[in-house]
């Protein structure tokens, strides 16, 4: 039984050691970190490449802009244009403002600005 009891606690403790080295930088960089790990974990156990942060549908996790693009396609959207982190994208009159920063080595985070009465070229 003692012998069990250690082996869980030296699991936890390297499990928690391999946390802290996965998500290091990244843990005091956002307002809502708790909710940037949780969308993490979601995506992980879940096998997503594109998670909405607590719910909202304007802050997204994602593995890659392909991801990012993939998910906006399937919602109707068309890839416009792309300036550094700032990815554009159309559907009807509006515009959608994708400022993407890189969150961790495997995710990037993703918020959306929508615009509309876009001029059509």
């Amino acid at each position: 039984m003692k012998t069990a009891i250690a082996l869980l606690a030296l699991l936890c403790a390297t499990g928690g050691l391999g946390f802290f080295l996965y998500f290091g930088a990244a843990l005091s960089q956002e307002r809502d970190t708790p909710e940037i790990l949780k969308s993490a974990l979601q995506m992980e156990l879940g096998g997503r490449n594109v998670v909405l942060v607590n719910g909202n549908r304007d802050r997204l996790l994602v593995r890659s802009f392909d991801s990012l693009r993939t998910h906006l396609e399937q919602q109707g959207w068309t890839w416009e244009d792309q300036f550094g982190a700032v990815t554009f994208y159309r559907k009807d009159n509006q515009r959608v403002l994708a400022n993407c920063g890189m969150y961790s080595r495997r995710y990037m985070l993703c918020d959306l600005t929508q615009t509309s009465q876009v001029k059509n070229p």
